[in-house]
């Protein structure tokens, strides 16, 4: 196994040509580089945007051939690239991401899965898994993903980066392939306290909730559904934001179960996706990957009276969480199941981790509220991420306050 450090050997610059890229992060078919504006907030600052935005001279792949071969030369750039550009910031290149994102294995059998930049043994998590190995790399400073049920948060994890899922249409989304409209959003991830803080005050504008926050709600049922090792990992980060606030309480997020939550998530982000690519898929036919092709079959029976009664479950969802956090509160539980699971596991054990997953991961779909992931321990020599989220609209402030703990704490032994 090769150390970050070995493997980070250059930082990337803008360039014609596809980088050298032991960790297959990168695209090559369809790169685009672009030199920012080098006046603004980011200046100095190089980015890798994940495979799935409109970027004007190139066209995107959403993670598979046929899409790139069926579809025509991108019309315009995101306005999301454009404002980081005009910021400073150097776009170097797009990066790998699972097949048509439907995965959050960071799994690409058409163009290669991109390696756990700590562990090259481990998967890397999608699907926006080269954005997160590219950012962790040392290869950008950061990096923009997609996130619906976790394509930012999983690989921001298992790579040990912070990873930016905004409230729901905090961050524009022009350009971006169509996936599920009422939940999936624009995310981003960075590499140190510094580059989180100026790219979150670019992407975020002012808060539109104002918020003090006074206690941490340590969510006690996301807890419960994981190995009692990742709350035992996780409690000295824990114990250290919580001297940060007033006050620290265990909640109960679902009284009802998160396993009845994720089948609302499913079904109405099933029904959606299909929306986006049923069309698509029934006229070219694609050839997709195991878990992809299973989890489209499925999706495609979804019924319009099974999505409209889970939408509306939804909305009550939604209500019931941002009643519990609040405007004082910050919600306090692990990204993911576990660590990256080992690329070598048996399938039915990977299977496995991605469910206990998904429970922890559709609570901000589902919300519509910021969650951001933190780089703040390491188990078993590799990252495991834990999870703060926000009042709706509060994102600034939570994003300041992520980087202050991060920041203190991985500061506090050189003190």
């Amino acid at each position: 196994m090769l150390p970050v450090s070995m493997l980070n050997n250059k930082r990337l610059s803008v360039s014609p040509t596809p980088p050298y890229d032991p960790l297959y992060a990168f695209v090559r078919e369809n790169h685009i580089a672009i030199s920012g504006s080098g006046q603004g907030m980011l200046a100095g600052l190089t980015f890798a945007a994940k495979d799935v935005f409109k970027i004007l001279g190139s066209t995107y792949s959403n993670g598979h051939p046929e899409w790139l071969r069926t579809h025509g030369p991108d019309d315009f750039t995101s306005s999301t690239i454009v404002k980081l550009l005009d910021e400073g910031a150097d776009l170097v290149g797009k990066t790998v991401c699972d097949e048509l994102c439907f995965s959050i294995s960071g799994e690409n059998w058409n163009y290669g899965s991109p390696l756990n930049a700590h562990d090259i043994r481990r998967l890397a998590g999608g699907s926006s898994s080269g954005s997160g190995v590219a950012t962790a790399a040392g290869y950008v400073d950061f990096a923009l993903g997609s996130d619906c049920l976790g394509s930012v948060r999983v690989p921001a994890s298992y790579n040990g980066v912070f990873g930016a899922r905004p409230s729901y249409k905090r961050v524009p989304s022009d350009g971006e392939a169509p996936y599920c409209a009422s939940m999936d959003v624009l995310g981003y991830m960075a590499n140190s306290p510094d580059v989180f803080r100026k790219v979150s005050k670019v992407l975020l504008g002012e808060d539109s909730t104002k918020v003090e926050f006074k206690k941490l709600l340590i969510a006690k049922d996301c807890f419960d559904v994981v190995n009692p090792n990742v709350y035992k990992d996780l409690k000295p980060a824990i114990d250290h934001i919580g001297k940060h606030l007033a006050a620290v309480e265990e909640v109960v997020v679902s009284p009802e179960g998160l396993d009845k939550w994720i089948k609302v998530f499913q079904l109405v982000q099933g029904y959606e996706v299909w929306e986006s690519y049923g069309g698509w898929i029934s006229k070219y036919r694609p050839r997709l990957s195991r878990g992809p092709k299973e989890r489209l079959e499925w999706v495609s029976t979804i019924t319009r009276k099974q999505y409209k009664e889970a939408f509306a479950r939804k909305e009550e969802i939604s209500q019931q969480i941002r009643e519990l956090v609040s405007t004082d509160g910050i919600l306090c539980l692990p990204t993911a199941a576990s660590i990256a699971p080992l690329r070598s596991s048996p399938l039915e054990e990977i299977n496995a981790t991605r469910l206990l997953s998904t429970y922890l991961l559709c609570i901000s779909p589902l919300s519509g509220i910021p969650q951001f992931t933190l780089p703040m321990i390491l188990s078993e020599g590799v990252p495991l991420g834990l999870s703060l989220f926000g009042a709706f609209g509060s994102d600034l402030a939570l994003a300041e306050f992520s980087a202050t703990v991060v920041e203190s704490f991985l500061n506090k032994d050189k003190a």
